[in-house]
């Protein structure tokens, strides 16, 4: 009995020990890619997200963005955020115009496509990545940088910052809008997701 309790516990030690397994294969089958690559569906939340590309123009993936958003109340303190101040090609390189411009083109055959919330941001990440960033599926998310990814969500107490989601580490941050941030669409309503909490 005491022999098999020892080989046993050997065991669990060397499965313990043993390098764990390729996280982009695990998670595979969870993405559907539609409409020849340019889209992806999270069959989990059944959000459909933008693909990035690697050619120049509109979704290239090396493209930024402000934040802004010319609908967010300006009575006394301009929430606003600043317009056209990333660097990028297609439209002007904000967090309005963007979306405006991948609508009009119909990515996909939709035309509802939006910045996501840090939860459907959070629903994406893949923490199991954080050693080996980006902490994202590649397979479903090719083009993905180590870096952060502006969410549609402004900072309540400071009307000039807005959540952004770091794909490095895995997890949100606030910053000012001024400051130019990767930009992934999504649209769709998700079944559930885990709300991030601040």
């Amino acid at each position: 009995m005491r022999s098999t309790l020892v080989f046993s516990l050997a065991m669990i030690g060397l499965v313990a020990c043993s390098e764990p397994p390729d996280v982009v294969s695990l998670s595979d089958d969870r993405y559907e890619i539609l409409d020849g690559g340019d889209c992806v569906r999270d069959t989990i939340t059944d959000l459909t997200w933008e693909r990035k590309i690697d050619e120049a123009g509109l979704r290239n993936w090396r493209n930024t963005y402000t934040w802004y958003d010319p609908d967010e109340d300006q009575d006394e303190i301009d929430y606003r955020g600043i317009e056209n101040g990333g660097s990028c090609a297609g439209s002007a390189c904000d967090t309005w115009h963007y979306p405006a411009a991948v609508n009009t083109s119909n990515l996909c055959g939709y035309s509802d496509w939006r910045l996501p919330t840090r939860d459907e941001l959070m629903s994406i990440s893949d923490l199991r990545k954080a050693k080996l960033p980006p902490t994202v599926n590649l397979f479903a998310f090719p083009h993905t940088k180590n870096t952060e990814y502006w969410s549609g969500n402004d900072y309540s107490f400071r009307p000039d910052t807005a959540w952004a989601w770091n794909f490095q580490y895995g997890h949100d941050r606030v910053d000012w809008k001024k400051t130019p941030k990767a930009v992934r669409l999504v649209r769709g309503s998700a079944l559930a997701l885990v709300p991030v909490t601040e």
